[in-house]
């Protein structure tokens, strides 16, 4: 696999750009004012920054780990109106099922009908190597992580493998981001952080101006359709 470094450049959220997310039915509208990249090698299992990575022997399952360091530990701040959000990727270099959870109670990549990986079902909500490599992450593991939401992040890894596997190791590049906020919608209502917003945030809203929405909950659904539908 080679990575596509224009569209590997375009994935990232820059200075300029607009975003949104949604909390508890309403839209945050920002805008970014900074951003620095962060790199980690994590070595899987590890409870210390200094730690080897975690033996995971064959056709088992470890964790979910939360890295503790990997923790964004500043929000909104009322006074000066930014936000800080982490656009979080990473690559992974063994033949391994990782799965997500973030929040870190929550399971991701699954869908309605079977949401987590059983022991009859490995195959499903996964992430692998050949989805995104350790030396070309790929935006396929693309999440934010945001607080009081999406502070930290759980990983699992199961190993398919015939042999134990001794050196998992995930990639993370994490571009930080400081924005300041514009305003809220909720239920058509709009509110601008201050009357000099006011405007742009009318064509945020009315999609004149284009930004990039984000999505730090996962997305669900009941595992049965309702009847009639």
């Amino acid at each position: 696999m080679t990575l596509d470094w224009k569209e590997w450049s375009e994935g990232w959220i820059k200075e300029g750009h607009f975003i949104s997310y949604v909390r508890e039915a309403t839209r945050y509208y920002e805008y970014v004012l900074a951003r620095d990249l962060a790199h980690y090698e994590y070595p899987f299992g590890a409870e210390n920054i200094s730690d080897g990575p975690t033996s995971i022997p064959t056709l088992d399952t470890l964790g979910p780990f939360t890295p503790n360091w990997l923790e964004i530990t500043k929000g909104y701040n009322k006074e000066k109106n930014t936000n800080q959000v982490w656009q979080m990727i990473f690559g992974i270099n063994a033949e391994v099922y990782i799965y997500v959870e973030l929040p870190t109670d929550t399971h991701r990549h699954g869908f309605p009908k079977i949401p987590k990986p059983s022991a009859t079902v490995r195959r499903v909500s996964h992430l692998e190597e050949w989805m995104s490599s350790f030396m070309e992450p790929t935006f396929i593991t693309e999440h934010f992580l945001m607080r009081p939401d999406c502070s930290q992040v759980a990983l699992s890894a199961y190993n398919p493998q015939a042999i134990d596997i001794t050196d998992l190791k995930l990639n993370f590049f994490i571009s930080k981001l400081v924005a300041e906020r514009i305003g809220t919608v909720e239920r058509g209502v709009q509110t601008p952080a201050s009357e000099a917003w006011r405007d742009v945030l009318d064509k945020l809203y009315r999609r004149l101006i284009p930004h990039r929405p984000i999505t730090l909950l996962p997305v669900t659904m009941p595992a049965e359709a309702p009847t009639g539908e």
